[in-house]
Order: structure tokens, then C-alpha cells, then sequence
């Protein structure tokens, strides 16, 4: 039985899986990405701090997934928003609500930082990616993603 993703912030145990990850992530967005060390995994988690937000997503105590998001002042509407920037789930974790649990940590953490919206950006072809983000938000008119928050 698997148990429900579990969110949480990421620490300096977690490098390893990490940079796995990370590695994943950059092979699926480009075919000449390098692969992401421990160490330069272990620099990332210790150097994010706020705005940012780095957040892992594990299944049965296993790192599967992250998010990366910062917090930025919104110009139109005056309040404070989220941006994710990244976010990835290792290819055999896929489609078992890890994506899913990451976006909504983040709007629980943005609704109690006020945010006006959380919004993120998908490669246009990227379809199954664009599945998932419509079941859960709105197609901005710039080809986006926002969650309204408040």
C-alpha cells in the first residue's frame, strides 16, 4: 500500500535525492543539461532562504519531487505573489498526486503570506504537465498558470 505524498521542506540529508532529481529535471528540459553533484544539491538547500521556497515530495519516506517558488511584489495588483519556477516528480512517481501535493502546499503557504496568486509558466508542449495544471488552475491569458489565493 502506498501511503499519501508527504510536502516538506528540504534539508542537508536530502542532497543525494536531490541532485538526482535535479538531474532528471534538467535531462527532460534539455538534452545537453549536466548533472547536478551532492555538494552543489547540499549548496542549494542550505542557500535557499526567503523569498525562496524549496520544497520536497516523498512517497514512503523517498524524495520523488520538488518545487522551487519565490515570493515577488505583484505591480498590478500592490500584494505580494508567488512564482513557482520549477517543479519535477521522478518519471515512476508520476501520477500519484505528488505534483498535485506540492501545488497545494504552496498555496497553503501563500494564503497565509497573503499572496494574491500563485502562478508558474509550462512549456507549450508539455502535455501532460497542461492536464494537470487545468484540473487544478486557471489558464492565465499569457499562457500561464494562476491559483488566486485571495
Amino acid at each position: 500500500m502506498v501511503t499519501a505524498p508527504r510536502v516538506r521542506p528540504l534539508g542537508p540529508a536530502d542532497a543525494t535525492a536531490l541532485a538526482a532529481l535535479i538531474t532528471g529535471y534538467r535531462n527532460a528540459m534539455s538534452a545537453e543539461a549536466q548533472p547536478l553533484t551532492e555538494s552543489q544539491g547540499r549548496a542549494l538547500i542550505l542557500n535557499t532562504a526567503p523569498p525562496h521556497l524549496l520544497l520536497g515530495a516523498e512517497i514512503d519516506g523517498r524524495l520523488l519531487g520538488f518545487a522551487h517558488c519565490f515570493e515577488l511584489a505583484e505591480i498590478i495588483s500592490g500584494q505580494p505573489a508567488g512564482q513557482l519556477d520549477d517543479l519535477f516528480v521522478a518519471p515512476e512517481a508520476r501520477r500519484t498526486g505528488l505534483a498535485r501535493a506540492l501545488i497545494a502546499r504552496l498555496a497553503d503557504i501563500g494564503r497565509a503570506r497573503h499572496w494574491v496568486h500563485l502562478r508558474w509558466l509550462v512549456p507549450q508542449d508539455n502535455r501532460a504537465a497542461r492536464r494537470l495544471y487545468e484540473s487544478l488552475a486557471t489558464p492565465a491569458p499569457w499562457d500561464s498558470f494562476r491559483i488566486d489565493l485571495a
